[in-house]
């Protein structure tokens, strides 16, 4: 703790917080204090923040809506970037490629990394913008959906996205990444040391009333099979290749319902674990344990995280 007043003077004038919480930063609501946290309202902050970390020799961890992570309870150590306020609307913009494809508009919608994927859905199907109706009712941001290569319905983020603008943690310079300099698969992006700051997405102009009603049954299917109201970080587990879908397995498994301490499998959704009861990081991840090992020995298959653990 010595270090403190010291690291906090070299991050004048950042407004940093010192052995901050983070259950109000996650959408587990669980996870113990980081070290140091820095809300950063533009890119031009980051890059700072970034930069005087590195010369502080303080390890740096991104977070965006806290949406598909889990903290542990020992909590992150250096300093931790949320970028949630990164999204002023001066940076989102729409504009219309060069020539038409196939008789249809492109549109290129750019938006920095802190915007509400939820927002952006929304917002694609009032101005019938089709290509984003998927993505109705996920919640978290555009960086953190990127990176993650957020997808429903069959569809993902490697599908629309255009380009992205990166802030590289080796050299700490910034760099625009193409479509094709980019390795989606599912459910990640790989990437490795960097920042998305910035995401274009092409999207296609269509039928407002059509994109409107792709967008309504996707989020009224998303809200009557999923725990949208508790405490979760969205589907725990990946999909396995060539099988049914982790869901499946584990209610087939006979472990949907079951609880450790303040966690549960839902009961609505067995690929999601909801904090029911004031949970902490280790009842999720001793509960993932228990449901990775029924699944096992039902099926031989062995579930792989979606959800990323973090921190100390």
């Amino acid at each position: 703790m010595a270090r403190k007043p010291d690291i906090l003077q070299m991050f004048l004038p950042f407004a940093l917080e010192a052995q901050k919480a983070m259950d109000r930063y996650t959408s587990f609501r669980v996870g113990g204090p980081a070290d140091y946290l820095a809300l950063p309202q533009t890119v031009e902050e980051v890059i700072m923040l970034v930069k005087t970390a590195h010369t502080a020799r303080l390890p740096v961890t991104i977070l965006g809506g806290g949406t598909n992570v889990l903290v542990t309870d020992k909590g992150i150590r250096g300093l931790v970037i949320i970028l949630t306020r990164l999204k002023q609307e001066t940076e989102q913009n729409i504009l219309p490629t060069d020539t038409p494809e196939e008789g249809k508009t492109r549109i290129r919608l750019t938006a920095l990394a802190g915007a509400r994927l939820s927002t952006l859905c929304r917002n694609a199907a009032d101005q019938g913008l089709s290509g984003l109706e998927w993505a109705a009712g996920i919640p978290g941001t555009l960086g953190g959906a990127v990176i993650m290569n957020a997808g429903a319905h069959g569809s993902d983020m490697g599908s629309i996205v255009k380009e992205i603008e990166i802030l590289d943690l080796t050299s700490l310079k910034t760099a625009r990444l193409k479509r094709e300099d980019l390795a989606f698969s599912y459910r990640a992006l790989k990437l490795d040391k960097c920042i998305i700051l910035k995401a274009i997405l092409e999207l296609v102009q269509a039928d407002p009333d059509m994109v409107k009603t792709a967008y309504f049954s996707n989020l009224k299917t998303k809200q009557t099979t999923q725990p949208v109201s508790q405490a979760s970080a969205g589907c725990f587990f990946k999909n396995p290749p060539g099988f049914k879908s982790a869901g499946w397995l584990i209610e087939q498994a006979g472990l949907k319902g079951i609880r450790c301490n303040g966690a549960m499998v839902s009961d609505l959704h067995a690929n999601f674990i909801v904090n029911q009861d004031r949970a902490c990081a280790s009842d999720i991840v001793s509960l993932a344990e228990q449901v990775r090992q029924g699944v096992h020995k039902k099926f031989g298959i062995n579930l792989q995280d979606e959800v990323k653990t973090i921190g100390n």
